[in-house]
């Protein structure tokens, strides 16, 4: 049986079209985007305004394991490429178990 992964990303709103582009180049089979989301984290404060501190993206997307390391690989070069270091992008993994 296949291992089926949800991958949740947080990621600034401005960077949410090339996050589902980065997905869909792995081989992901689909996702779900949440905008306008806010919140504080590592990189402050996002409080869904229009510079700063701005707003974020939450993709969910559940994805066979052989993907993820694709997914990893293009988030880490889509932080090189801004070279931000505040950039809020932040992936995170669990295991599912689809019920039916």
């Amino acid at each position: 049986m296949e291992q089926i992964l949800m991958v949740l990303i947080v990621c600034d709103v401005g960077v949410t079209a090339k996050v589902t582009e980065i997905l869909n180049e792995a081989g992901a089979p689909g996702y779900t985007v949440l905008r306008d989301a806010t919140g504080k984290g590592e990189s402050g404060p996002r409080e869904n305004t229009p510079i700063w501190p701005g707003w974020n993206s939450v993709v969910f997307c559940a994805t066979p394991a052989q993907n993820l390391p694709r997914i990893r690989e293009g988030l880490d070069s889509l932080r090189e490429q801004r070279s931000a270091r505040h950039l809020p992008l932040k992936m995170f993994v669990w295991t599912l178990e689809e019920m039916g």
